[in-house]
Formats: structure tokens, C-alpha cells, sequence
């Protein structure tokens, strides 16, 4: 049986270069599949991820402004004090006299060695997460498109960090570009699961919880044999075709905030978007948060020192105090930490989305521009 993929993928990339790949579904942890028949369905409530609403197309989009501007503090700290602190031991170890003993001179090679290593993991690591900070997609955003039936996904195709020092040493530019995807999805083919996994923070166990999607590969179903085919229909009556294989996997909220409640609450609000004519944003829901347009709200965000100052007072004084009690650390590090987030948030940019796929959506109806 000839398979046409063209017309029955289950998606299509419109931007950049994203390969296929058959997901194992038992190594993502315990999944629970959420679905219409055996989930108990609840309100539905979008957890304020809803960024713009069109008229029949909303965008759900990440909100964690707060985050950015961190890394950022990170890689400084790779690329101004263990990268240099590399270079001097790189240097300092080729000053072995050259009569020496034979042991003192291969522990000396060694040590050169292990410093030149450092100085490459340092440099690479640095501007690695200076990378993923500063000149990012101001959102990575799922687009469900109501009357086609589509979700378009769209984000940074940012490598690992050990692919990314595999990389750039391969091309031999640390700089080389990390490019944007957008995917096309059908939205049958999409079937949604729960994924929680037990994670360390520090010496305590957390679970994680999280929307999954898996994208089913239904391309051999739908191009079953319409007309009768007795050979094809007794092998397929002896050996039935199995679960479809899937060919993608994401996940949608933050797992360290997220619940079973929430991550069912999220999928109730999508299935009747898509599929019950539900409304874009229930009733007493407010959209995403916006992003900081100042250095003062950036700092509000990660401190009390910028515009939230009352907000953080009231609804964590605990924190607060403390805040107070080490200011000589605490006000130079989140000064740093907000001066990054308002450059990071500057430097983004939009996905340059297909401009004819949004334009069949028309202007936004909230937020109005």
C-alpha cells in the first residue's frame, strides 16, 4: 500500500527545519490520556495564557516574564569570571621548566590540557546562555485556528548545550544561527495527555505537572483502501493496525506551577474552543500578562525595588523583610537581574509568521490595536 504523506501528515513546517521523530510515549513519565469519554470534564479556565484573540484564532503564548534577564546573570558570570580564571590556568601551565622530573611534567601536560578544555567550556557556555536570553522570540505560541481546524506552533529551535558546543566547533562559529521554527498541526490529530514526573528541587521530591500533546501519525489510516480489496482486508483483519505512532510531542504550561486541576482546567478550555464553539476567554478570565515596556517594571518584576513595590509588600512580606535585611546582595543582584530582563525583553522579536495565514484572521480583538 503506497502511502501519499504529502496530503495526510499529521503537520507541515511552513518556516525553518524540523525533522520527524517517533515518540516513545513510556519514557515521558506518567501520562494519563485526557479525553471527552474518560476524563471527569470541569471548567474550563485558559490560567491566563491567552495572549490575543482574533475572531476565530486565539494565541496562547508563554508568560513567564519574570525569567528572562536571569540566564543572562548566569552567562556573565561564566563569560567574566571562570572563562578569565580558565585562561590564567591555561597560562600558567606553560611555564613547566623543561628538565623536569618525567611525572611532574604529565601532570603539568594534564592539568594544561584539562585548563584548555575549561577555557573552551567556559567561553561556549557563556555566550551558550547569553544566546537563549538576549535577541529570543519574545514568546514561543501555539495558534488554534477554530473554522480550519489548525494549530500552528512556533518557537526557537534552541540545540542542547552540548549539541550547541558540538555545533559551533563543527562550523567553527560560536555565533551561528539558532533559526525559528513554525509548524502546521490538523487538530485531529492531536491527543492530549497528562504528564507528571517526580523531580529533586534541592533534597526535597516535587512533582511536575504538564499538558502534553501527542501529534498521531494518521497517515496510514487514512489512506486505508476505500474500495473492497479481500487480500488487503484479511491481512488487516489478522494483524489489526496498531496504535497510531506518534511523530511529535510538546507540552503547554509551566510544570513547576502547574496541577491535575490546572492541566485538566487547560484542556477542557481547549477542547470546547475547538470543538463546542466555547468561548475565547470565559467569563471573570483576564488575558496574558504583558510584558514590561520599562526598566522600572522589569525591576518591579524580579524585586520590590521597581514598580510592584506595594504588590510585593502585600502579598509576600515575609520575603520582603528579608529582602530589606540583605540588601547589600540582594539590591546589586536583582539591580543586575532587572537591567538584563528590560534588555532582554528590548532585544526580542516577533516570529515572522506567514503573513496570508494571519491575515485570514483579520485585526485582534483583544488586546486592540
Amino acid at each position: 500500500m503506497t502511502l501519499n504523506t504529502a496530503s495526510t501528515a499529521a503537520y507541515r513546517v511552513l518556516k525553518g527545519e524540523y525533522p520527524p521523530a517517533m515518540i516513545d510515549v513510556s519514557s515521558l513519565g506518567i501520562t494519563t490520556y485526557l479525553n471527552k469519554k474518560t476524563t471527569a470534564r470541569q471548567n474550563g479556565s485558559t490560567l491566563s495564557e491567552v495572549k490575543t484573540i482574533y475572531a476565530a484564532a486565539i494565541e496562547l503564548a508563554s508568560t513567564t516574564h519574570y525569567q528572562r534577564g536571569l540566564v543572562t546573570v548566569f552567562a556573565m558570570l561564566l563569560i567574566f569570571g571562570f572563562f578569565p580564571m580558565m585562561l590564567y590556568s591555561a597560562y600558567s601551565f606553560t611555564s613547566f621548566v623543561s628538565d623536569a622530573e618525567v611525572v611532574l611534567f604529565i601532570i603539568e601536560l594534564v592539568m594544561f590540557i584539562c585548563s584548555l578544555f575549561g577555557v573552551f567550556v567556559t567561553f561556549h557556555g557563556g555566550v551558550y546562555f547569553l544566546r537563549a536570553d538576549m535577541f529570543s522570540l519574545k514568546n514561543d505560541s501555539l495558534f488554534f485556528d477554530k473554522k480550519k481546524k489548525k494549530v500552528f506552533r512556533v518557537f526557537r529551535d534552541t540545540p542542547g548545550a552540548i549539541d550547541y558546543m558540538r555545533n559551533s566547533f563543527k562550523k567553527r562559529n560560536p555565533f551561528y544561527p539558532w533559526p525559528t521554527v513554525i509548524v502546521e498541526y490538523d487538530w485531529d490529530s492531536f491527543e492530549f495527555v497528562h504528564v507528571s514526573k517526580v523531580v529533586m528541587l534541592g533534597q526535597l521530591p516535587s512533582t511536575t505537572n504538564a499538558l502534553g500533546v501527542l501529534v498521531k501519525n494518521t497517515a496510514e489510516i487514512l489512506n486505508k483502501p476505500k474500495k473492497f480489496d479481500l487480500e488487503q482486508d484479511l491481512r488487516l483483519l489478522l494483524n489489526p493496525l496498531p496504535r497510531p505512532e506518534y511523530v511529535d510531542f510538546f507540552t503547554m504550561g509551566n510544570p513547576l506551577v502547574m496541577s491535575e486541576y490546572s492541566v485538566q482546567a487547560l484542556w477542557a478550555y481547549l477542547h470546547a474552543y475547538m470543538e463546542e464553539n466555547g468561548p475565547a476567554l470565559p467569563a471573570g478570565e483576564s488575558l496574558a500578562a504583558a510584558a514590561p515596556t520599562t526598566w522600572w517594571q522589569s525591576m518591579g518584576l524580579v524585586s520590590p525595588l521597581g514598580a510592584s513595590a506595594n504588590e510585593w509588600a502585600k502579598d509576600r512580606p515575609i520575603f520582603f523583610i528579608f529582602f530589606l535585611l540583605i540588601f547589600p546582595i540582594s539590591v546589586p543582584f536583582s539591580t543586575l537581574w532587572g537591567t538584563f530582563n528590560w534588555l532582554s525583553h528590548k532585544t526580542a522579536f516577533e516570529a515572522p509568521f506567514p503573513p496570508e495565514i494571519r491575515a485570514e484572521w483579520g485585526e485582534p480583538l483583544l488586546p486592540k490595536k
